[in-house]
């Protein structure tokens, strides 16, 4: 039953900005609460989304992150509606919205429970930070003229060390997202795989690799040119020589809210990537 709606924008397109006050409308009519908002906005007053029973994030994969961010600490269902160029997390169009709200209304769907990542930054045995991530985290160059070299372990056992641009760890989400552009494998987003896959990779006999769900990455930064940590695109944090960033899978999930059966997503997929 839906008492409670939040509704996420993106602020740079007028056509998200429009639909969102539309719904908000729809939505009232019908007597559930709804409000709107950008993420900076839920972000400064999170008691705006704490109780809600739905996000709707209306635009491209970027405001799905966003909104992915805002709702899995509450484990709080989105329903994206693609708005965007590719929109490779969303499923109904803007033309669909309506009705798909009177699906759910009317208890219809169902919940897609997606996996995360969980990546803890280390400097000198300290702990400086812990960031969670639905597409990826990356380790990447902060310097144009130069690569990283990043050493990776993989349940504490020695792999390699990539001689790159950087290395991705992704979860199957993502593995349509950066990771595809990099070359990795296209994994089904219900799997809770990870995936690992190096950025323009020097010297390696060591291709892309899918890792059991379980599987701990550690990553080691061994170039005495910084680099920066990126999760889900945001952030860019700095790292120095000896920085280690480990990633597992997070005990949290993130709820997308879905209205066609899951074996649409390789009829889709095939649909989206001929249009990129």
């Amino acid at each position: 039953m839906l008492e409670r709606v939040a509704v996420l924008y993106n602020p740079l397109s007028d056509a998200s900005i429009q639909l969102s006050r539309e719904v908000v409308d729809w939505l009232t009519a019908r007597g559930i609460s709804a409000t709107r908002g950008v993420s900076q906005e839920f972000r400064d007053q999170p008691q705006l989304v704490a109780d809600c029973d739905l996000m709707i994030a209306l635009g491209g994969d970027g405001t799905v992150l966003r909104a992915a961010r805002l709702c899995f600490p509450h484990n709080i269902p989105v329903l994206p509606v693609a708005l965007g160029h590719l929109s490779f997390m969303a499923e109904i169009g803007p033309d669909e919205i309506y009705s798909g709200c009177e699906q759910i209304i009317n208890g219809g769907g169902w919940f897609d429970e997606r996996a995360l990542v969980r990546a803890q930054h280390w400097r000198n045995g300290q702990k400086l930070g812990q960031h969670t991530a639905l597409n990826e985290v990356v380790i990447s160059r902060s310097d144009l003229s130069r690569i990283v070299n990043v050493h990776v372990t993989i349940d504490d056992s020695p792999l390699t060390t990539y001689h790159a641009d950087g290395v991705i760890v992704a979860t199957a989400t993502g593995s349509t997202a950066y990771a595809l552009a990099a070359g990795g494998p296209i994994v089904d987003p219900r799997s809770q795989a990870l995936v690992l896959v190096p950025i323009a990779a020097h010297l390696t006999n060591i291709p892309s690799m899918v890792l059991h769900e379980d599987a701990v990455v550690t990553m080691q930064l061994r170039s005495r040119h910084h680099a920066l940590l990126a999760v889900d695109g945001r952030e860019n944090i700095d790292l120095i020589e000896g920085d280690e960033v480990v990633v597992r899978r997070s005990p949290q999930v993130c709820t997308f809210v879905r209205l066609r059966p899951s074996n649409q997503f390789y009829t889709q997929l095939v649909a989206r990537l001929r249009r990129s």
